[in-house]
């Protein structure tokens, strides 16, 4: 018995099959890239990234080991920070502002509802900001309030997903979270929120706990994907989610790295203190976890920072490894502080943070350079996961998945600096794995999540080498004093 994943994510839209035993059947990928129509617009065609789906659904059912072990459940993972206005049958009435679109509304929520940072993380888990679906959703009726009066629906892709394929849009409540309208003691939508904001709550789809079997595709789509009669929807996730399920991690204090463009981290906790996560900058949601809820940091400068200084050296990415083991385990002579795009948690006013390159000399090689910036990176999540340590989150383990995972090297060096071991599964898809692991749950292929996450399998394990983490203690205080003391620099025009 078979089930397929669905992973639809900023760059790319990707799905697999896998058979009980969480082995993979078949894959396919296709990007879909973004359109810039001028600089700070990053978006694209709702309905171009839901043919993308069907195309590489199709490609997945096609395949000899897939229509030998046919699917009898599905699921998504969705990039939660995309989001459009669309018609009742799921068509984009426009584009859909990806992740990296800096376009944000004249009047944030924050000026309408100013509430403190601990106020927001009790009600929604997060500091609302321009990212936000909900604050897109302002800043379309700020700027088409035309467009968004003849929308019936404001879809991410998990609810593009659902309404293809059953008729209706749902989300779960991780999704939900990261809009400021989702009530976390609820996990309902807030009609205080949604009345206080003039917002219409009937645009938002139905809130459903993830790994809950709705109801089979219909025939229609069940057809023209290649999928059985009796393939059941089962509510997915949000990817980051997801790709901690498809690594393993939903046990308290086992952490999921997301080492990508951008680094986050979530780790499932029992009773995170919210005082101290709001202090931290942090964010507390519903989490397909053991416990329930998850902690969150994501930082912006992940493998974006690395492939900022391989290109401004001029070295190739193939060639890094090698000479990263060749370096030795010291610090490098330079100490970069890879605030490219802001930072993350715990740094105050993290938006309006910028890198610094400190200690260059006529020595310098451009190794030392690429090898600093990823130092600075590590120390960053040092400080992240001290910061959820202080809000009563432990961590213990750490899954590691995403691009920057392939680097042994850098995984060493996570290890040392944080004190616990690094584990890099074996899947290299732990978003469609994910995903496919909660549509096994919600058909009962699986008792539960942590009956699923055993299907995960360890390539590498990283131990912690305390004798090259003291090696780091003086440059590490040395990154924190810098970056403490660096000016927040704007743009010339104050923007």
């Amino acid at each position: 018995m078979s089930v397929l994943g669905l992973d639809v994510g900023s760059t790319a839209v990707k799905a697999a099959a896998y058979d009980e035993a969480g082995c993979e059947l078949a894959r396919a990928q296709e990007t879909v890239p973004p359109q810039r129509a001028q600089p700070g617009h990053w978006q694209v065609d709702g309905d171009e990234v839901w043919r993308a789906a069907v195309r590489v659904i199709r490609q997945v059912t096609s395949a000899s080991p897939t229509r030998r072990d046919p699917p009898r459940a599905l699921a998504v993972s969705a990039s939660g920070r995309e989001s459009f206005p669309a018609r009742a049958d799921g068509s984009a009435t426009g584009p859909c502002l990806r992740t990296a679109d800096a376009r944000s509304p004249r009047v944030l929520a924050t000026e309408l509802l100013p509430w403190p940072p601990e106020q927001w993380l009790r009600a929604c888990g997060h500091v609302p900001d321009h990212m936000d679906p909900a604050s897109r959703l302002l800043w379309w009726r700020e700027t088409a309030p035309d467009t968004l009066a003849g929308a019936r629906w404001f879809l991410g892709w998990h609810e593009l997903a659902s309404l293809k394929l059953i008729g209706r849009p749902v989300i779960d409540p991780a999704l939900a979270a990261g809009f400021f309208l989702f009530d976390l003691e609820s996990r309902c939508w807030s009609g205080e929120r949604l009345d206080a904001l003039g917002l219409d709550g009937r645009l938002l789809p139905e809130i459903v706990p993830w790994g809950v079997a709705i109801e089979n595709v219909h025939a229609e789509p069940a057809a023209e994907l290649g999928l059985p009669p009796d393939c059941a929807f089962v509510v997915g996730s949000w990817d980051a989610c997801c790709a901690a399920v498809g690594s393993g991690a939903v046990d308290a204090g086992v952490a999921l790295l997301s080492s990508g463009t951008w680094e986050s981290v979530v780790v499932p906790a029992d009773r995170p203190a919210l005082d101290g996560a709001a202090t931290a900058g942090l964010a507390i949601t519903p989490h397909p976890s053991t416990p329930g809820i998850g902690v969150w940091s994501k930082s912006p400068n992940g493998t974006s920072a690395l492939d900022w200084a391989l290109g401004f050296v001029g070295m190739r990415l193939e060639d890094l490894e090698a000479r990263l083991h060749e370096a030795g385990t010291q610090p490098a002579d330079v100490l970069v502080v890879p605030h490219l795009s802001g930072a993350g948690p715990p740094w105050p006013a993290p938006e309006a943070r910028r890198g610094a390159v400190l200690g260059l000399t006529l020595a310098t090689t451009p190794l030392d350079l690429v090898r600093a910036t990823m130092e600075g990176v590590t120390y960053d999540l040092r400080l992240a996961i001290a910061a959820m340590r202080d809000a009563a989150t432990p961590v213990h383990l750490c899954r590691a998945a995403g691009g920057g995972s392939k680097s042994g090297w850098w995984m060493q060096l996570k290890a040392d600096l944080l004190g616990v071991p690094v584990e890099v599964p074996e899947h290299s898809e732990p978003g469609t794995l994910g995903a496919a692991l909660l549509a096994g749950v919600g058909i009962g292929t699986y008792g539960s999540l942590a009956e699923a996450a055993q299907r995960v399998t360890i390539a590498r394990r990283y131990q912690p080498d305390a004798e090259r983490a003291a090696a780091f203690t003086d440059r590490f205080e040395a990154f924190r004093a810098a970056v403490a003391s660096m000016p927040h620099l704007h743009p010339p025009d104050g923007s």
